[in-house]
């Protein structure tokens, strides 16, 4: 099955730096399930109301979401399902990471650090 990003996925995606871009759309053309673009930007309320809802360790301007392009994107499994126990979240860390290897960029995924953030994914340099 080919599967394509929906509406808003695109324009998340459209916000954040082309490798990123090219990333995310390879990584939807190999994968064996459905992807889904939660973030790509984040103006200073949005990061502040992420910082204070616990989703995010960092204030406005620590983040590579606040930057433009936003040099961050989040992708998720779709549908979501937020329990990390889902194999479908290793798949896409492990695709992410193939994927940049064969296009040629450094990437850090949220699932490593200390803050799981399995759905963040950002460039290294």
């Amino acid at each position: 099955m080919v599967y394509k990003f929906g509406r808003k996925s695109c324009e998340k995606l459209e916000q954040c730096d082309v490798r990123l871009q090219t990333l995310c759309n390879r990584m939807l053309e190999r994968s064996d399930f459905d992807m889904t673009i939660t973030c790509g930007h984040r103006g200073e309320e949005e990061q502040e109301k992420a910082f204070k809802e616990g989703k995010s360790k960092a204030h406005f301007g620590q983040s590579k979401h606040n930057e433009y392009p936003s040099r961050a994107v989040d992708i998720c499994p779709y549908p979501i399902n937020w329990d990390t126990k889902d194999p479908r979240w290793d798949k896409m860390v492990a695709l992410a990471y193939d994927t940049a290897r064969e296009i040629g960029i450094r990437i850090r995924c949220g699932a490593f650090f200390s803050f799981k953030d399995y759905p963040h994914i950002e460039l290294e340099d």
